[in-house]
């Protein structure tokens, strides 16, 4: 193994990725020639299927290929539906296609995860049918042709993916958990002994809860077992921070008996140790605590722990604590920026399709909607279209070339399938150099779909030019709207969740809730805080308006809760 790992190191190759470039390939391929020998009309689409569902963990390959069959489902259906609603008039079609984009784009960025996905994907597979089909007695073919073909990538991936990539990878997120939470109690401990606020290192510890949180939604991927492994993952991190933040913000005095507890906590969970054991070394701690707020947010800290590890001995969460339901940030200023874009969009292209009745123009429709839901949950869109379209060109100049060069001269679609194989593996040395990583995917995706095998094949240059720079000029076009209408960019991004969080703080403050209210806005806050917080990090930025936010919730909840017992009647 080592053989092969420090040559492709020296020369820029990732082993990792280029042997998931390699068994994505292989995948690729199978699917390639069973679609193809099952007689389907687009039997690369099995492939463009494989490249786009395989993944490096079982659990998300499951849960993605799951999705991506549910939402080429619902978006197949509907775009046979439009078609014939449509009478196969252009108008019709382009424009009730563009609301359809667009309500699935305005959905895909306020859910999150694979749900999010499945609802982009149903948007595009809709323009796939109802963009590709020339002709009413084609739409049924088409539309199961479309079906057919994904599921077959979606089982190929999943058979070789089973194969050849490891069990879901949730021990190292629950390690980097269980390390981040001892170091959490150690820096707290040292507080407590030595009474300075610096020994907390407060902006490391927000930093990397911020990191596991990130990992959640993959995490959370592929058995009922895993989203309940996410849920508690959440709930020990989200505990966690409140209890530092009013260590953070609370004046404290030296208590060498909570230090005490504190640490043998830590080394208890360092050592892995039972779970009762883990407790009582934390409600110890708990007892010694001084501070009424500062002990109720500790208590639910160990309310958390106590749910994690009962999963981790029995699979399950204890029974006598309280199941909550997790509420996250819903960004609906940038899904609805993110629809009227599309909708602008596709409408002009739209028009113009209807103006011109250039098939060309479809293309161009088809390669928009894909931008334009694909990409429009990324951090900065625009910035990614330009390595779109340059992985775009790529795949779009080899496929003129192979329809020129070579497709001309066999004489059977097995044959055309069989020149495409050589493409899928060398299509993993993009994939994982770090310098074409970024591209390497639209390479490939493109490539497939300009290659439609079929007999008789005659090379027609204006075709097959117009028809590839159509597809290519659609990343242009997405990203002169990505940065025209509505830019979309971390700094916009964190913008909105500024907004949301401010508004929410002040209708909290003025409305009073109950103790599952105040649980669940809680996990909403802290979500969209962690959001600010890997957005620092990604632009570098000082924490600053992260501890004001959470200082004024500090605030807010105290009042809150003042204002509450001022209203329960006096004994």
């Amino acid at each position: 193994m080592e053989l092969v790992r420090q040559p492709l190191a020296k020369l820029g190759f990732d082993y990792i990725r280029f042997r998931f470039g390699l068994r994505t390939a292989l995948a690729a391929c199978l699917s390639l020639i069973i679609a193809w020998a099952l007689g389907l009309e687009h039997p690369q689409w099995a492939a463009m299927t494989v490249w786009a569902v395989s993944q490096p963990t079982r659990g998300l390959l499951l849960e993605k290929g799951a999705y991506r069959a549910l939402g080429t489902l619902i978006g197949t259906l509907f775009g046979m539906i439009l078609v014939v609603t449509a009478d196969h008039q252009i108008l019709p079609v382009a424009m009730g296609l563009t609301l359809w984009v667009a309500l699935c784009v305005y959905l895909g960025n306020l859910i999150h995860g694979l749900v999010s996905y499945g609802t982009i994907l149903a948007g595009y597979s809709a323009s796939m049918v109802a963009l590709l089909s020339r002709s009413p007695d084609a739409l049924l073919p088409l539309g199961i042709d479309r079906l057919l073909t994904v599921f077959v990538g979606v089982m190929m991936a999943l058979v070789v993916g089973w194969l050849f990539t490891y069990k879901r990878a949730e021990q190292s997120l629950i390690n980097q958990m269980r390390r981040e939470t001892i170091i959490s109690l150690e820096n707290v401990a040292q507080l407590f002994s030595k009474q300075d606020k610096a020994l907390l290192n407060f902006d490391d510890r927000l930093s990397k809860l911020a990191q596991i949180e990130a990992q959640l939604l993959e995490h959370g991927t592929g058995s009922p077992a895993a989203h309940e492994s996410a849920r508690l993952v959440r709930k020990v991190i989200n505990s966690q921070l409140e209890w530092l933040a009013q260590i953070y913000f609370l004046p404290l005095e030296a208590n060498q008996e909570i230090s005490k507890h504190l640490l043998d906590a830590a080394s208890l969970l360092r050592q892995n140790a039972k779970r009762s054991d883990i407790l009582a070394a934390l409600k110890n701690a708990s007892l010694s605590v001084r501070q009424s707020p500062l002990r109720s947010a500790f208590d639910e800290f160990i309310e958390a722990c106590d749910e994690r590890l009962s999963f981790r001995d029995s699979g399950r969460a204890a029974s006598s604590t309280r199941r909550s339901l997790s509420l996250l940030h819903r960004d609906w200023i940038g899904a609805r920026e993110a629809s009227i874009r599309t909708m602008v969009i596709m409408g002009l292209i739209s028009a113009l399709w209807w103006y011109t009745e250039w098939f060309q123009v479809a293309f161009l429709l088809l390669g928009a909607s894909i931008m334009l839901t694909l990409f429009s949950t990324t951090d900065n869109p625009a910035k990614t279209m330009k390595t779109v379209f340059i992985g775009q060109c790529a795949g779009a100049l080899l496929s003129i070339v192979i329809h020129a060069a070579i497709w001309p001269y066999l004489e059977s679609t097995g044959a055309m399938v069989m020149s495409l194989l050589p493409i899928m593996f060398i299509a993993a040395f993009p994939l994982s150099h770090h310098r074409t990583i970024n591209g390497s995917m639209d390479f490939i995706l493109v490539f497939l779909l300009l290659m439609q095998p079929v007999i008789p094949y005659s090379f027609e240059v204006f075709n097959s030019v117009s028809i590839a720079l159509a597809v290519v000029l659609a990343p242009i076009t997405a990203m002169l709207g990505y940065k025209l209408l509505y830019p979309t960019n971390l700094a916009r991004r964190e913008h909105a969740l500024t907004i949301a969080i401010a508004h929410e703080l002040e209708a909290f403050g003025q409305t009073p809730a109950s103790a599952s209210r105040r649980r669940r806005y809680r996990a909403r806050f802290y979500h969209r805080l962690f959001k600010l917080i890997q957005i620092a990090d990604k632009t570098h930025a000082s924490y600053k308006s992260v501890i004001s936010w959470l200082l004024r919730y500090q605030q807010v909840m105290v009042s809150h809760e003042r204002s509450m017992d001022k209203d329960l009647p006096r004994q």
